[in-house]
């Protein structure tokens, strides 16, 4: 049987839909996978599975009134360090930049939070995404899912890691 970290988006939806599973489950079984794989990807800054249990809690109780929020209610999402959420630091992958808490969202957070994505962590990248290695003067160098001894490369290497 397919676990539930391994369904699409489009799946996930269609089992809240049909009540077959919830978005609860879901996020248990993504934050089941990452609690066995993170020690060795590095992939993930910010990992707040409490605060991540919370939206998956209200967004349960809305898929359960049959009332979800938007197109992504209740489906786990990561977002890249670069991409402001309020209340958290952005360091875009530097060490070289004050930690100071974004003011308000930018749009790709707010984007999702509107359609109801649950967002559990930010990922990796290189100072200012700007290596192709992925070295990171702020973040630990996130691995390759198929070979630990290499990185994914790139400015995205924590999210393409925690995307596989």
């Amino acid at each position: 049987m397919t676990q539930l970290h391994e369904l699409s988006a489009s799946e996930l939806l269609a089992g809240y839909r049909s009540r077959q599973i919830s978005p609860v489950d879901a996020l248990l079984d993504v934050l089941s996978h990452v609690a066995r794989w993170e020690p060795h990807l590095q992939a993930t800054y910010l990992l707040r599975p409490e605060a991540a249990l919370a939206q998956a809690r209200q967004s349960e109780a809305r898929w359960l009134r049959g009332a979800p929020c938007g197109p992504l209610d209740g489906v786990p999402a990561t977002l890249k360090d670069n991409i402001a959420t309020q209340g958290d630091p952005t360091p875009l992958g530097t060490a070289a930049l004050p930690l100071v808490p974004a003011a308000a969202d930018a749009p790709p957070a707010a984007r999702l939070r509107e359609a109801g994505a649950v967002l559990l962590a930010k990922t990796t990248m290189p100072d200012y995404g700007m290596l192709s290695s992925g070295l990171s003067s702020f973040h630990p160098l996130a691995r390759n899912p198929w070979d630990l001894s290499k990185g994914p490369g790139g400015s995205s290497a924590g999210a393409g890691a925690a995307a596989a």
